[in-house]
């Protein structure tokens, strides 16, 4: 498989989840990312395209980032 291959289906830009206090909530971005995978998404563009990763903290993205990657281990792009 080449490296363009890879990339196909449908990627959305995924968007941070936060809790009532308004910080990010790890347990419901992994739920997320968990029901966008289950629905047959075939990547998640964490800090895509929607804007908002300019307004969170480096500390948000990562803890974001962090959390899909644990949640979907390989399972899209």
């Amino acid at each position: 498989m080449s490296n363009l291959e890879k990339y196909h289906g449908v990627i959305p830009a995924f968007y941070a989840c936060y809790d009532e206090d308004g910080q990010v909530s790890v347990e419901r971005t992994k739920k997320l990312a968990r029901h966008l995978v289950n629905k047959g998404v075939k990547g998640l563009y964490v800090g895509g395209s929607s804007g908002e990763c300019i307004y969170l903290e480096k500390e948000e993205r990562m803890l974001t980032l962090e959390a899909v990657m644990e949640e979907v281990k390989g399972e899209c792009t």
